[in-house]
């Protein structure tokens, strides 16, 4: 018994200590909470409360660029998100992000007796919508190993989805934030807050951790020890050195083992600085960021580390955006899911992957010239005994209107549904199959991206402007845009690349296409917005199928956007 719970102590400790990491987190805690600060009046309460409700009403066409299925495609959604701050005194407090009504779609829709069923079983007697969505699933009666028998199809949605809730504790020297909160604030392209921060298209998903967080600023921390209780900590967010550290549980797994668990620890340090005088020169905005992330999990052999770093400023009419991720580690999970679909044997992978995101503005009056430059590392090997070498861009960091957000999110969303077919029936330790499905996010490809925008109006009350952008890409991967479920499926031998295809069948190719982007807004009194978009998609032979087949695809957006 005696041994019993030493090993069980023993176990806790390196629970505590080693598998999560958590030692720097509770140093940091012990070191710097218990110094002195002024007490708060906490009878003081405060609320910060914002709405914003937006409309999206879509037409594309088509979305098979080499097939007949599905042409064209016509739907309007809609969201209510809705932000809500409680704090007493600005000392703690407590945040609450909700969605509402996410991507259901107007109107009373599905099939009476089905799943999902509408209000009424006349679309003449409705009067009362209901909530419904879209997404991809099996035509009825199809070959379900066939990509081209899964089309659009409605689904159920939540009615309301949470987001975010996590409290915050201001501290003498520091923050501590515990719950479920955003990974990053604001956009960017290994993770993405689901902002509106984006220039072309919509944002909408927000990356999202269960995460214990303290950060700090170590300039005041410095001052706070050189001056002692005399420095006045500047809590200010705009400048100064921050850092943060924090730990994310991932996944739990199985409650009585740690092995299966996998835990995300990382640590960030940034410098802001508003404005800057040096040689002459006076740079504004100034926003350095380094991280490093460790995502480890003992049961699958994953150790991977990842180096988010990120510069931007303005000089003059300049100002230059530049982002940067590295993953590099090791892990079997993607491989034991490959594996069984591939009939092989599983192996630890090596992962090296990259993506880089340049954006040079210049402004003069009312225009704006924009340069951006779009890089994310593919790969063209599938095979679950080679490396890994795909990068993804976060789901909003939009690149593009069409091509990216909807023509490749459709085409590899059918090809996971086949490979997920496929493993049905299999007991397989991990399901990266999903994966595949893209939802929208840049990845495999080489971007150039010039865009110009014109202010028009640019009024207390009315603002509107126009954007163009001509979006040429080209694949990452030396071997092009490769099907990963079709062509492990196709493999006969040692030589993955005559196996190889696109997702539409054909070969690989060596470019996508070429993208017209045009984009026109109505700003009135801040707080209503109109947009509409428009894309036209020139295809390349990486969207091509096996006889060169592809068409022309056009978009339509018209979105209409309240906020409170």
């Amino acid at each position: 018994m005696e041994h019993d719970l030493l090993s069980s102590w023993a176990e806790g400790m390196k629970f505590l200590l080693g598998n999560f990491r958590l030692a720097p987190i509770l140093a940091l805690l012990f070191l710097l909470v218990p110094a002195t600060g002024q007490a708060a009046d906490t009878n003081a309460m405060g609320v910060d409360a914002n709405l914003e409700y937006r409309t999206r009403g879509l037409y594309i066409n088509p979305f098979e660029l080499s097939g007949t299925a599905v042409r064209d495609g016509y739907w309007v959604e809609q969201r209510l998100r809705s932000n809500l701050r409680l704090h007493r005194n600005q000392k703690v407090s407590l945040t609450l992000q909700l969605d509402a009504l996410d991507g259901v779609l107007f109107g009373d829709n599905g099939t009476f007796g089905q799943v999902p069923a509408p209000n009424a079983g006349l679309t003449i007697a409705s009067k009362r919508p209901n909530e419904v969505g879209w997404g991809i699933g099996l035509r009825p009666g199809a070959d379900p190993l066939d990509a081209d028998s899964y089309i659009p199809v409605l689904e159920p949605r939540r009615a309301i989805q949470l987001n975010h809730i996590y409290g915050d504790a201001v501290l003498p020297l520091g923050l501590l934030r515990i719950g479920r909160q955003p990974m990053k604030y604001g956009p960017g392209i290994t993770v993405h807050d689901g902002s509106r921060s984006n220039r072309w298209g919509v944002s909408s998903y927000s990356d999202i951790a269960d995460r214990v967080l303290f950060a700090t600023k170590l300039d005041q921390v410095f001052q706070r020890l050189a001056k002692g209780k005399s420095h006045v900590f500047n809590a200010s967010m705009d400048e100064g050195i921050f850092l943060a550290v924090f730990y994310d549980w991932m996944s739990q797994g199985t409650l009585d083992q740690f092995s299966d668990d996998l835990g995300k620890m990382g640590f960030a340090l940034q410098w802001k600085q508003p404005e800057l005088k040096t040689f002459g020169l006076c740079w504004r905005d100034i926003l350095l960021s380094a991280n490093v992330v460790s995502v480890q999990n003992d049961s699958f052999d994953t150790d991977i580390y990842s180096f988010p770093l990120q510069a931007q400023a303005g000089l003059g009419p300049f100002w230059l955006q530049v982002q940067y991720t590295l993953h590099t580690g090791s892990t079997r999970e993607v491989s034991e899911g490959f594996a069984v679909l591939s009939n092989g044997e599983p192996h630890v992978q090596d992962l090296h992957a990259s993506g880089m995101q340049a954006i040079l503005d210049y402004k003069a009056g009312p225009v704006t010239l924009t340069f951006e430059v779009d890089y994310a590392s593919g790969d063209d090997d599938p095979r679950p005994d080679t490396p890994i070498t795909s990068f993804t861009f976060a789901r909003d960091s939009n690149v593009g209107l069409l091509l990216f957000e909807h023509i490749m999110a459709f085409e590899s969303a059918r090809s996971a549904a086949v490979g997920m077919e496929n493993l049905n029936s299999l007991d397989a330790p991990s399901f990266p199959l999903t994966e595949i499905s893209t939802e929208g996010r840049f990845t495999n490809a080489f971007a150039l991206f010039p865009q110009l925008r014109i202010d028009w109006v640019d009024g207390p009350t009315h603002k509107f402007h126009t954007r163009l952008g001509a979006l040429f890409a080209w694949p990452a991967a030396d071997g092009g845009v490769v099907d990963p479920i079709a062509t492990i499926l196709a493999e006969d031998g040692n030589d993955i690349s005559d196996d190889a295809v696109n997702f539409h069948g054909g070969k690989p190719g060596d470019y996508y296409g070429t993208e017209i982007d045009l984009q026109m807004q109505w700003t009135y009194h801040e707080y209503f917005l109109w947009t509409l978009e428009g894309a036209v998609l020139l295809p390349g032979s990486s969207l091509k199928d096996e006889h060169g087949h592809g068409v022309t695809s056009f978009l339509i957006e018209s979105r209409f956007l309240y906020r409170y």
